[in-house]
């Protein structure tokens, strides 16, 4: 009886320790953005991502919520459901498709016609862990190509 306060007490520390355990947070970095198509049905593109995970377990990574925009207007939106496992300590490549329909196509279109070459995507991963999800946000900037794809989307709003 008397050694029951000291065993409950070892018990309550090991269990605390169990959830003070700290989760830092994953970086992402944008490697590239490119647009692989158009037609009247929209235009489809890619997202290529570096996720880095600084943490001694794997984190889950179930979704991204993106909004691409071209010439400093927004253009499109998008999610993407996910269920990819960024190793422990560890970098993953994580490629998606996006999706942009035919009448955000066309405000796309119709910025890249007036000469807008530079586009901005905002990204928002959410990843699953043990304490709830956790969200990580990145920007980034660049430029459009004057690639055959940019020429069918303009060619769309004629």
């Amino acid at each position: 009886m008397r050694f029951l306060p000291l065993l409950v007490s070892v018990v309550m520390a090991s269990g605390c320790s169990m959830f003070m355990r700290s989760i830092e947070r994953p970086t992402a970095e944008v490697r590239t953005v490119s647009m692989t198509s158009a037609s009247f049905g929209g235009v489809a593109g890619e997202l290529h991502l570096d996720v880095m995970n600084p943490n001694s377990f794997g984190v889950p990574l179930a979704g991204i919520d993106w909004e691409l925009s071209i010439g400093g207007a927004r253009a499109v939106t998008g999610r993407i459901e996910l269920q990819q496992t960024i190793p422990a300590k560890g970098l993953a490549p994580v490629a998606t498709s996006l999706s942009i329909g035919t009448r955000d196509a066309i405000t796309v279109a119709s910025a890249l016609a007036g000469g807008a070459r530079d586009y901005t995507i905002h990204a928002k991963l959410t990843f699953s862990t043990a304490v709830g999800p956790l969200a990580v946000e990145i920007d980034h900037t660049g430029q459009l190509g004057s690639s055959a794809t940019t020429g069918r989307l303009l060619g769309l709003v004629h």
